[in-house]
């Protein structure tokens, strides 16, 4: 490799911090344009599917489901949900955070599948905020994060919609950092 180029000035180390550059400091209070990613399986509330798809559109955010088949699931009250994403092509990595809407025994399916699983510890890894409700603890559980759920996990069981995609706005939850 060549020798780095010479810089044109010294780098100043007296310069104070500066709120006024701060990334962190000044994010915009929204989730506009921004993406949810939502792991479901069949016999998912159908209702409280409906509550965050009005809620995210409100908001001006985005949203991809993603499920075990491309093909999509269907929810407690038989309507078919199509999927954008199937969980073993789409990582959690593509959204900036996740929501595990599913039944009890798809959480228990989602246990046995590695990539649900890694869908599970990456957000947390990344920080992301996780949307569940008391149905996904057996993928919780399985990904061995029961005991480490902080304030970062939304249960949508004991908060509206509304009030989890408000939580989004701050992006990550960057306590557990």
């Amino acid at each position: 490799m060549p020798e780095p180029a010479e810089a044109a000035m010294e780098t100043r180390e007296d310069l104070a911090e500066s709120d006024a550059l701060s990334i962190l400091k000044n994010a915009p209070d929204t989730f506009k344009g921004r993406k949810l990613g939502i792991l479901v399986s069949d016999d998912l509330d159908g209702e409280l599917l409906g509550n965050v798809k009005t809620a995210l559109d409100n908001e001006g955010a985005m949203y991809e489901i993603v499920a075990p088949q491309i093909g999509g699931v269907t929810c407690d009250k038989g309507k078919s949900v199509d999927a954008q994403q199937k969980v073993d092509g789409g990582p959690s990595v593509l959204y900036d955070a996740v929501l595990l809407l599913m039944s009890k025994s798809g959480a228990e399916k989602f246990a046995g599948k590695p990539e649900a699983k890694d869908f599970v510890s990456d957000a947390f890894a990344h920080n992301k905020f996780i949307g569940y409700t008391d149905a996904a603890m057996p993928l919780i559980k399985a990904v061995g994060l029961d005991s480490m759920m902080d304030e970062g996990f939304v249960d949508l069981k004991q908060n509206s919609a509304d009030k989890f995609i408000k939580t989004l706005r701050g992006v990550r939850y960057w306590a557990r950092s």
